[in-house]
């Protein structure tokens, strides 16, 4: 065909060959559809059985490892697939739920109310994946609950919206860690030492402040390294310093603090009893373990680090709190300075799963949230 020449009606390249193609492929979706529907009434009513044997049996209905289970063997089945793992999740959480719900009594279901409220309160919070984890471990463990991520700039105002419209709590995130204090009834005893709040918890109207970054990165580092008897170089001095600072002192690790700005960095460091030096007096042959509270390398600015490759040394233990990217440009050159590494995900995981602890009073579906923050974390890559 010359150049400017159309294609001929009813040719393949031509409208009328598209149009045809594109009903052949609208009639497929119209076949899978139903045979999914089929099966997806087909696994329900399998899920109905067992249900009910269960109860003959008196037995638990709920299997959360089981669901978790599910998902993981679904997203291996589902490598090199179109479907991406986030949403895959997201449609098993709604099928699982699904299934949930047709098992229970009668008397359960008319106990039903409106969905708990929960909300990310900062700014920024655009890239945040809190919302994908909270709401696939409410998927996953029959909750009622539904969690969003608000950009905030004023947190007073904020607050006041949280407490008039009902909501059940609230993440807080940068900058508000320590000025939501003053907004809440009451705060949480370690919380209330660090100066620094992660999570609201609405008990019957009266706003209750916690901190679970400090139990979240505790539980981090002693899963790789004993604290007691350590040393620990802090970077950073806002809420999340605070806490790791806090948590690993209680632990009997000895802490100092390093921080750009002076006059926060020895603020913090004279609160907690410990010592104050400039970022750039780092020595790592001075310390056991260096851990990384800053936002320094999340996306987008992945290429940047709070500490240069040549001032790592091999057997040196380094965290990032950082968990997007998972892997920061400081994780990167500490694993090839030969020094051991705690990415980002296994504090905010373990934070997560206390906030939602505190938020329903039921055993936090960790597994389920990896999984979804992980799916949401490669679909942003």
């Amino acid at each position: 065909m010359s150049a400017g020449e159309k294609p001929r009606s009813g040719s393949p390249g031509g409208p009328s060959g598209a149009s045809a193609d594109i009903d052949a492929q609208r009639g497929r979706i119209d076949r899978l559809d139903a045979r999914i529907l089929k099966l997806l009434n087909a696994r329900i009513a399998a899920a109905v059985r067992i249900g009910a044997i269960k109860r003959a049996q008196g037995l638990d209905v709920l299997d959360s490892g089981r669901e978790a289970h599910v998902c993981r063997r679904l997203l291996d089945l589902n490598r090199g697939g179109l479907l991406p793992g986030r949403f895959l999740l997201r449609i098993y959480a709604d099928l699982i739920a699904a299934s949930r719900d047709v098992q229970r009594t009668s008397r359960e279901i008319a106990a039903d109310a409106p969905a708990a409220r929960f909300a990310l309160l900062g700014w920024p919070v655009g890239h945040s994946v809190s919302p994908a984890m909270h709401n696939a471990a409410f998927a996953a463990s029959g909750y009622n609950g539904v969690y969003a991520a608000i950009p905030v700039r004023e947190i007073r105002p904020a607050v006041a919206g949280l407490r008039a419209l009902g909501f059940q709590g609230a993440s807080v995130t940068i900058p508000h860690k320590q000025s939501v204090i003053e907004c809440l009834d009451e705060v949480e005893q370690s919380a209330r030492r660090i100066n620094a709040v992660n999570t609201i918890v609405n008990v019957e109207g009266r706003l209750l402040g916690w901190n679970t970054d400090l139990s979240g990165a505790v539980a981090a580092l002693t899963e790789r390294i004993p604290l007691s008897g350590k040393t620990a170089a802090v970077l950073g001095a806002g809420g999340a310093a605070r806490a790791v600072a806090y948590g690993v002192m209680a632990e009997g690790c000895r802490v100092a603090i390093f921080n750009r700005g002076r006059q926060r960095g020895a603020a913090l460091a004279a609160e907690l009893g410990s010592e104050f030096r400039p970022l750039s007096a780092f020595r790592a042959e001075e310390f056991d373990l260096l851990i990384n509270t800053t936002p320094v390398g999340m996306a987008p600015a992945v290429d940047e680090t709070p500490i240069p490759a040549g001032r790592l040394r091999p057997g040196l233990v380094v965290m990032d709190i950082v968990y997007n990217p998972p892997r920061t440009r400081l994780l990167q050159e500490a694993a090839a300075a030969g020094c051991g590494v705690i990415d980002g995900l296994s504090m905010f995981i373990r934070q997560g799963a206390r906030q939602f602890e505190l938020w329903t009073g039921l055993p936090a579906p960790v597994d389920i949230m990896r999984m979804a923050v992980e799916a949401e974390l490669r679909a942003g890559a």
